[in-house]
């Protein structure tokens, strides 16, 4: 994530009265620098109740009108305190799996473009939910470990953005950030490739272990055996499986990254395709 194409930056902050409101001064601190340096708004909107937030977003991809518009999407919000997701202004619980939709939504709308940024305790735990099925929900995935206080939010994310703006390099701006004085917590940025590799590799030591595999040859040996009247090798047997195994991660590489709607991502995402072999 060297080079960050981004159009506008969007900052939804959900946060309850009396909490410091640390999406607005995120927007203060860097609103001036995205108008001198990119020439680009800084959105902000206050999404006290889960009908408000869920409408924020509705409208972030609405407001998509061409594959040139890239935001980066950034959420201030508490998170639940055993990582299943985000708490909003109004107390609403957001597990992981409800925010991943609209997520996906947006990203398909920028053709797998979407930078995230979550303000949020254990905001980096979203990538785990992630299975087979899945559409990714962004490019990158920029969040806190485990828990995290306001003044690390506020330092660490402003020194973040203040420093994409200026490069444009997203691993310059995760290398600010770490050393910003304020920051405690540890931050992880996670792109489409590696939510896609955690997936691939967790369906391997799943469902297709080498112990997994001999086992089904042993099975299909044995069905082989009562119905066809040639003998069947194991070896045919065994490859037979990987090249089923391998349609089905084939059809999740083309789900993830939209290539069965945006054909030119498959160049885009060439290296996690060559991840495929067994």
């Amino acid at each position: 994530m060297t080079g960050a194409r981004f159009s506008r930056i969007v900052i939804i902050q959900s946060l309850p009265a009396g909490d410091s409101p640390r999406g607005r001064h995120l927007r203060d601190a860097i609103e001036a620098t995205a108008k001198a340096l990119r020439n680009i708004p800084v959105e902000f909107i206050n999404a006290q109740s889960a009908n408000d937030f869920w409408t924020a977003l509705d409208r972030v991809r609405e407001t998509i009108e061409s594959v040139t518009d890239y935001p980066v999407l950034h959420l201030e919000c508490h998170g639940i305190s055993d990582g299943t997701g985000l708490s909003l202004a109004d107390g609403t619980p957001i597990p992981w799996f409800e925010l991943k939709t609209p997520l996906v939504k947006i990203n398909q709308a920028t053709r797998c473009n979407l930078f995230v940024t979550l303000a949020a305790c254990h905001g980096a735990m979203l990538q785990e939910i992630l299975d087979t099925q899945d559409r990714s929900p962004c490019l990158g995935l920029l969040g806190p470990s485990g828990e995290v206080s306001p003044l690390d939010l506020k330092g660490s994310y402003s020194a973040f953005f203040l420093e994409l703006l200026r490069s444009t390099n997203a691993d310059a701006a995760l290398s600010s950030l770490r050393d910003s004085p304020e920051r405690r917590a540890r931050y992880f940025l996670f792109t489409a490739e590696d939510m896609f590799r955690a997936v691939f590799l967790l369906y391997r030591a799943t469902y297709s272990t080498k112990a997994q595999m001999t086992e089904k040859v042993s099975q299909f040996e044995q069905f082989a055996k009562k119905h066809w009247p040639l003998e069947v090798r194991d070896s045919w047997i065994l490859s037979e499986h990987y090249r089923a195994e391998r349609k089905i991660l084939e059809r999740f590489y083309e789900r993830f990254f939209f290539v069965d709607h945006f054909p030119e991502n498959r160049l885009r995402f060439s290296n996690a395709y060559s991840a495929l072999a067994p």
